[in-house]
C-alpha cells in the first residue's frame, strides 16, 4: 500500500521565507507538524546545525571531550547524544547516597572520572550514535566493575 505525499508550504523560522516540504503522514498530522515544528530552509538549516554544534562542543570541550570526527549530519547528531549521555553520567552521580563514608565518595569519585576518561577517548560520532542507546543502569554497572578494580 502506497502512502499519500503531501505538499505543505512552510515558513523558515530563521529568514522567514517560505518553501515547500514534502510530508508523508496523515493530513490532520501533517497539519500539526507544520503548525508546531520549527522548519528552516536549506541554507539556514545548515547555518542552525553548525551553531548548535558549535555550542554542545564548546560545552564539552570545557569537560575534556574532544572534537568529534564525521560528517557535519553525524557531528551534530553524535553531540546531542553525547550531551544526553553526560546528562546520564550527571544524574546517576548525584543519585547516589553515601553513609558519611569519605573513602567509598572517594571510590565512587574515582571511578566517575575514570568512566569518563574512557569517553573522553571516543573522537568517533558513529560511536556516539552506535551507543546511544546506553542506559543509567549499564552506566552504573561500568562503574560499579571501575570501581570494584580500584579496591
Amino acid at each position: 500500500m502506497t502512502k499519500e505525499i503531501y505538499d505543505y508550504q512552510v515558513r523558515c523560522k530563521a529568514c522567514y521565507k517560505k518553501f515547500t516540504t514534502q510530508l508523508l503522514e496523515s493530513h490532520e498530522k501533517n497539519l500539526w507538524l507544520v503548525d508546531k515544528k520549527d522548519w528552516y530552509c536549506e541554507t539556514c538549516k545548515i547555518e542552525h546545525f553548525e551553531k548548535q554544534t558549535s555550542k554542545l562542543a564548546k560545552s564539552h570541550a570545557k569537560r575534556g571531550f574532544p572534537t568529534l570526527i564525521g560528517t557535519p549530519k553525524r557531528v551534530y547528531w553524535a553531540e546531542k547524544i553525547r550531551a544526553d549521555l553526560i546528562n546520564k553520567v550527571n544524574f546517576l552521580k548525584k543519585s547516589l547516597v553515601f553513609n558519611d563514608d569519605d573513602k567509598e565518595k572517594e571510590t565512587s569519585d574515582l571511578a566517575f572520572d575514570l568512566f569518563l576518561q574512557e569517553w573522553q577517548e571516543k573522537t568517533d560520532a558513529k560511536w556516539w550514535i552506535d551507543n546511544r542507546k546506553i542506559t543509567v543502569r549499564n552506566i552504573s554497572d561500568r562503574i560499579q566493575k571501575l570501581a570494584g578494580s580500584l579496591d
